[in-house]
């Protein structure tokens, strides 16, 4: 039986990055509780004790997994409103972003929605604090100071976007008549551009 830890070695910054985005899906797929070590390990091609090696025991690498999920999602809101200056634009793009994203990173936002759910453990709590602020944060630079409907701060406005995030991540592969209507995503849109743009 050939050692799984016999892969070449690498620089330990680039063995736990390589561990992150194997477990990333694993944590997404099963949450905090249901993904076993052996499957973490065996996801990653290393051996359990490696894993512990890295992150400590499994909370350890859930949290790192969680840091690493917001850090990958961090940049999108920038991105998605490059060139935009007014709020409906940056709003618009955001949430056709948002479709986009439940694609590509599903996976990232699955774990911060796990994390959320499982905030007993105050390591896990303190995790997803950090993580869903980092992003929450992204969303509301990504909003202009002016133009939002009087009484909503653009605060509320970047959290309410991360809520409608992490809630379309988990419905998304949900079969829904309503979601697979043509007009839904535009529908949601509207609701989102005449719930916080000034009239």
């Amino acid at each position: 039986m050939v050692k799984r830890d016999s892969a070449p070695r690498l620089p330990a910054a680039e063995r736990r990055l390589q561990i992150l985005e194997a477990v990333l899906p694993v944590f997404a797929r099963r949450g905090l509780e249901g993904a076993g070590t052996r499957d973490l390990a065996a996801a990653a091609k290393v051996s359990e004790p490696l894993l512990y090696r890295h992150f400590g025991d499994k909370l350890g690498l859930f949290c790192a997994a969680v840091a690493h999920a917001a850090e990958r999602l961090a940049d999108l809101p920038a991105q998605a409103v490059k060139g935009r200056r007014k709020v409906a634009g940056r709003l618009e793009a955001l949430a056709s972003g948002l479709h986009t994203w439940l694609g590509s990173h599903r996976a990232e936002l699955l774990v911060l929605a796990a994390a959320a759910s499982a905030v007993e453990d105050a390591r896990v709590r303190e995790a997803a604090s950090a993580a869903l602020e980092q992003l929450g944060e992204a969303l509301v630079a990504a909003l202009p100071d002016e133009g939002l409907r009087p009484g909503v701060r653009r605060s509320t406005a970047g959290y309410f976007l991360l809520q409608v995030g992490l809630g379309g991540a988990q419905l998304h592969p949900v079969p829904l008549t309503v979601a697979d209507d043509p007009g839904y995503s535009r529908e949601v849109v509207d609701v989102l551009l005449h719930g916080l743009v000034r009239p």
